[in-house]
Protein backbone atom coordinates (compact mmCIF):
# COMPACT_ATOMS: atom_id res chain seq x y z
CA UNK A 1 0.00 0.00 0.00
CA UNK A 2 3.18 2.66 0.47
CA UNK A 3 4.22 1.64 -2.42
CA UNK A 4 1.12 2.66 -4.27
CA UNK A 5 0.70 5.95 -2.56
CA UNK A 6 4.10 6.94 -3.15
CA UNK A 7 3.28 6.56 -6.76
CA UNK A 8 0.39 8.45 -6.50
CA UNK A 9 2.06 11.09 -5.12
CA UNK A 10 4.78 11.01 -7.32
CA UNK A 11 2.30 11.14 -10.50
CA UNK A 12 0.03 13.58 -8.89
CA UNK A 13 2.74 15.96 -8.35
CA UNK A 14 4.38 15.42 -11.87
CA UNK A 15 2.52 13.22 -14.27
CA UNK A 16 4.86 13.44 -17.13
CA UNK A 17 8.45 12.54 -15.15
CA UNK A 18 6.83 9.57 -13.17
CA UNK A 19 6.95 7.18 -16.04
CA UNK A 20 3.70 5.53 -14.72
CA UNK A 21 0.63 5.07 -17.41
CA UNK A 22 -2.46 6.91 -15.86
CA UNK A 23 -4.42 4.09 -16.75
CA UNK A 24 -2.26 1.87 -14.38
CA UNK A 25 -2.38 4.80 -11.97
CA UNK A 26 -6.29 4.61 -11.61
CA UNK A 27 -6.44 0.59 -11.66
CA UNK A 28 -3.87 0.21 -8.99
CA UNK A 29 -3.48 3.10 -6.79
CA UNK A 30 -6.95 4.45 -7.10
CA UNK A 31 -10.03 2.04 -8.14
CA UNK A 32 -9.03 -0.76 -5.53
CA UNK A 33 -9.82 1.72 -2.38
CA UNK A 34 -12.53 3.34 -3.94
CA UNK A 35 -15.87 0.82 -2.44
CA UNK A 36 -14.10 1.04 0.85
CA UNK A 37 -13.48 4.95 1.20
CA UNK A 38 -16.29 5.60 0.07
CA UNK A 39 -18.51 3.08 2.36
CA UNK A 40 -16.37 4.00 5.61
CA UNK A 41 -14.44 7.11 5.14
CA UNK A 42 -13.64 7.51 8.89
CA UNK A 43 -12.50 3.99 9.15
CA UNK A 44 -10.12 3.74 6.24
CA UNK A 45 -8.69 7.34 6.53
CA UNK A 46 -8.17 6.03 9.94
CA UNK A 47 -6.24 2.94 9.01
CA UNK A 48 -4.49 4.66 6.03
CA UNK A 49 -3.15 7.40 9.06
CA UNK A 50 -1.63 4.43 10.87
CA UNK A 51 -0.63 3.05 7.58
CA UNK A 52 1.34 6.65 6.50
CA UNK A 53 2.28 7.57 10.31
CA UNK A 54 6.15 6.71 9.76
CA UNK A 55 6.59 7.32 6.29
CA UNK A 56 9.52 9.26 5.43
CA UNK A 57 9.95 11.52 2.75
CA UNK A 58 6.15 12.62 2.41
CA UNK A 59 5.36 10.72 -0.76
CA UNK A 60 3.15 8.39 0.40
CA UNK A 61 1.36 11.56 2.27
CA UNK A 62 1.26 13.77 -0.93
CA UNK A 63 -0.28 9.93 -2.69
CA UNK A 64 -2.86 9.61 0.30
CA UNK A 65 -4.33 13.50 -0.08
CA UNK A 66 -4.54 12.51 -3.57
CA UNK A 67 -6.36 9.38 -3.49
CA UNK A 68 -8.83 10.76 -1.20
CA UNK A 69 -9.61 14.03 -3.54
CA UNK A 70 -9.84 11.29 -6.21
CA UNK A 71 -12.92 9.58 -4.55
CA UNK A 72 -14.23 11.88 -2.43
CA UNK A 73 -13.76 14.94 -4.60
CA UNK A 74 -14.47 18.65 -3.00
CA UNK A 75 -16.25 16.74 0.10
CA UNK A 76 -12.76 15.69 1.21
CA UNK A 77 -12.11 19.11 2.82
CA UNK A 78 -14.77 19.11 4.97
CA UNK A 79 -14.35 15.64 5.77
CA UNK A 80 -11.96 15.98 9.57
CA UNK A 81 -10.33 13.15 9.07
CA UNK A 82 -8.87 13.88 5.89
CA UNK A 83 -7.54 17.15 6.53
CA UNK A 84 -4.44 15.72 8.06
CA UNK A 85 -3.58 14.19 4.85
CA UNK A 86 -4.24 17.07 3.04
CA UNK A 87 -2.33 19.44 4.97
CA UNK A 88 0.48 16.89 4.97
CA UNK A 89 0.62 17.35 1.07
CA UNK A 90 0.25 20.77 1.19
CA UNK A 91 3.46 20.80 3.56
CA UNK A 92 5.71 18.36 1.15
CA UNK A 93 5.05 20.40 -1.71
CA UNK A 94 5.74 23.76 0.18
CA UNK A 95 8.75 22.54 2.23
CA UNK A 96 10.08 21.11 -1.47
CA UNK A 97 10.19 25.07 -2.16
CA UNK A 98 7.42 24.77 -4.75
CA UNK A 99 5.34 27.99 -5.28
CA UNK A 100 1.61 28.24 -4.21
CA UNK A 101 0.57 28.22 -7.72
CA UNK A 102 1.67 24.31 -8.12
CA UNK A 103 -0.92 23.99 -5.22
CA UNK A 104 -4.10 22.42 -6.86
CA UNK A 105 -7.60 23.95 -6.43
CA UNK A 106 -8.52 21.64 -3.36
CA UNK A 107 -5.14 22.27 -1.76
CA UNK A 108 -5.43 25.86 -2.45
CA UNK A 109 -8.85 25.75 -0.79
CA UNK A 110 -7.82 23.88 2.44
CA UNK A 111 -4.52 26.34 2.41
CA UNK A 112 -6.92 29.33 2.79
CA UNK A 113 -8.75 27.59 5.64
CA UNK A 114 -5.54 27.37 7.30
CA UNK A 115 -5.07 30.81 7.09
CA UNK A 116 -8.08 31.64 8.28
CA UNK A 117 -8.18 29.65 10.83
CA UNK A 118 -4.96 31.40 12.24
CA UNK A 119 -2.80 27.92 11.10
Amino acid sequence: MIRRLELLGRFSLDSQSAGVDSGEVWSSCIAPFMQELSAEPTAFLADLRALIQGEQGGWATLGAAHLIWEVRGGDAVHLPAALPFIDGGIDFKLSRGLPTASLTGYEMQRLVQRREAGG
